[in-house]
């Protein structure tokens, strides 16, 4: 081996300078140990009279190219304390020959050089206790400011570089390599060449692994990444990668390309079918096929406990649930039982379980749901002491043989809101008209808001009006950290309105609007009011006690959306209030948001 970080053998010894005495000690006697094939070792039996044999063959399997190593994924990130430390235990126990990391070692995101001295010498610590040489592979946490980046450079020398071992090819990557990961990841320049030259340089190698901490391939502009993979497609390589804290094995280039979970890093850890535990990869390289194997520090896993097609499946179910539950509109009583039409359906090719909990009233149901089926029945639900804003909460979990999902669920019989008529509104802000602004009325503990909400014969109108002596607003960020107001309405029919969990995707179609006006100027309008839909009009005023907004929305748009004469919209408000001695501002709301909230929730229906 002629080369190592991208500096001939004699600088090594330079670049060990700066680093720990116990990595210079394992690396170089590693580093220069030449590819010699061993001779195979034989057993020496006894002679065994008869037909019988006390084994089953004697195909030993002792490849004398053979070797394993160990993979760790990500610590930090809300880490919890003891377990990276306790996953070095268990790794020494089992003896690889050396261990290579994904990155996210320590906290970081600081600037202080006493913080980030201290958390390097904390991980340290953990790494002198390796019986292995153990290989840094540069994060997000590690990497994340140009302070940070120096400090890596001084304390290992170089944030990618390469070594080649028993004509085996590892590469150490920086996918943060400039420190703006976060905001456009990708390799640089200098390090697409310099990965170009090392791969010419090491044609003949019968495997190559890749290390880095963000699965770059997930990432349309990764520009360098994606002239990196075409370089790669030539010859067998597996990347291994972490970040997400989600197990998920990609099949991608006739290739295995990791993300890695976690070994101490943020986790629910709701376990394997969710791609959520605590682990390490074992990987064994035989001839020119690595064989993986996950251990989590407490078991041994395949390599495929949690594939990228069961993560994707898990996805899409997240943004499409694959069940429907309807909304109940009561008109003053919501004594007894209720049946509530429900709706689930399988779209994969395997069994799955469905469970309907709700804990407080001691509901649960559970249905076997084989493959294309859809089921389609009422659940039974007490209404009594359930309401639009203290729903009973429960959980929908699909679960299959080797994958599970779960998402929570909220019920109340909904009040079946009526939309009166009245006369033609002055948009102006000034709410001089609306005799029924009390109609609805939020409190909180700082004040309240209250609004109302009539159509005449060309328009649907909404008049807020909000109690606030102090109005911080006018300081040019967002308006979810500012006083302002938040409107949606989703002007579609109800079986689809009354699903609408704030899909962003139906949002940009302009299926539905979400209009802010924040209360910067005496008379104010609608933040971004060219994204609105045509004919809305919004405007604001601000008076002693606080700040009012009239909304206009046009009824060709809401006939446009249902595809004839309007029937009923979905509505909700929220008000953001900031108070100057708090820097994020609290959000205070007519309905829960339609996220977690009641399936058509703040329905109203046209008299």
């Amino acid at each position: 081996m002629k080369e190592f970080a991208g500096q001939s053998l004699s600088s090594v010894y330079l670049v060990g300078k700066n680093i720990p005495m116990i990595r210079t000690i394992y690396l170089l006697p590693f580093l220069l140990l030449p590819w010699v094939p061993n001779a195979q070792p034989t057993l020496k039996l006894p002679d065994f009279s008869g037909e019988g044999r006390p084994y089953t063959h004697l195909n030993l399997n002792n490849a004398p190219d053979k070797f394993h190593f160990v993979v760790v994924p990500d610590n930090t990130g809300a880490s919890r304390p003891g377990i990276w430390a306790k996953g070095v235990d268990k790794i020494n126990l089992l003896e690889p020959e050396f261990v290579v990391s994904v990155g996210d070692l320590i906290q970081g995101y600081v600037r202080d050089t006493v913080i980030l001295n201290r958390q390097w010498d904390q991980f340290n610590s953990w790494t002198r206790k390796f019986t292995m040489p153990f290989f840094y592979v540069a994060g997000n946490h590690d990497y994340t400011n140009a302070v940070m980046a120096d400090m890596w450079k001084r304390k290992y020398g170089a944030d990618y570089y390469h070594f080649v071992y028993r004509n085996t090819l590892f590469l150490c990557l920086n996918s943060e390599d400039g420190a703006t990961a976060l905001k456009n990841p990708d390799f640089s320049e200098a390090q697409y060449e310099y990965v170009r030259e090392v791969l010419a340089a090491n044609a003949g190698v019968r495997h190559t692994f890749v290390f880095m901490h963000q699965p770059l391939w997930l990432h349309e502009n990764a520009v360098n990444w994606r002239k990196t993979e075409k370089l790669l497609l030539e010859r067998k390589h597996s990347v291994f990668t972490g970040h997400l804290h989600h197990y998920a094995l990609h099949a991608r280039n006739h290739s295995d390309y990791f993300v890695l979970a976690t070994m101490g890093g943020g986790s629910r850890l709701r376990g394997k079918k969710y791609g959520e535990f605590d682990h390490f990869l074992w990987v064994t390289l035989k001839e020119d096929t690595p064989v993986f194997a996950n251990i989590s520090l407490d078991g041994v896993d395949a390599k495929d406990v949690q594939t990228y097609e069961m993560l994707s499946l898990k996805n899409n179910w997240r943004a499409n649930p694959p069940w429907l539950m309807e909304p109940v509109f009561h008109s003053g009583n919501t004594q007894g039982l209720w049946p509530v039409p429900f709706t689930a359906r399988n779209t994969t090719q395997d069994t799955l379980t469905l469970t309907v909990t709700f804990p407080s009233v001691g509901f649960r149901k559970m249905d076997t749901l084989l493959p294309g089926q859809s089921l389609q029945q009422s659940l039974s639900l007490e209404g009594a002491h359930a309401d639009p804003v203290r729903p009973l909460n429960g959980q929908i979990t699909l679960e299959s043989s080797t994958y599970a999902w779960d998402h929570p669920i909220s019920w109340a019989p909904l009040p079946r809101l009526s939309l009166p008529r009245g006369k033609q509104v002055v948009v102006d802000g000034l709410l001089s008209e609306w005799e029924e602004i009390s109609s609805y009325i939020v409190p909180h503990n700082k004040g309240s808001f209250s609004f109302g909400v009539r159509e005449d014969d060309q328009h649907v109108y909404v008049g807020i009006k909000v109690q606030d002596s102090d109005i911080q607003a006018g300081f040019g960020t967002s308006a979810m950290n500012q006083d302002a107001i938040m409107l949606a309405i989703d002007p579609r029919p109800l079986a689809m309105s009354s699903q609408n969990r704030q899909n962003q995707a139906d949002l940009l179609k302009d299926d539905w609007m979400f209009l802010t006006a924040s209360p910067e100027a005496p008379t104010f309008g609608a933040a971004f009011a060219e994204n609105l839909p045509d004919g809305v009009r919004c405007v604001g005023s601000r008076d002693k006690d606080g700040y009012s907004l009239e909304v206009a929305i046009p009824h060709h748009w809401l006939d446009q959306k249902q595809g004839k004469s309007w029937e009923n919209f979905r509505l909700n408000l929220t008000v953001s209030d900031k108070n100057k001695s708090i820097p994020a501002a609290t959000r205070h709301s007519w309905q829960i948001p339609w996220s977690e909230g009641v399936p058509g929730s703040g329905t109203f229906f046209r008299k």
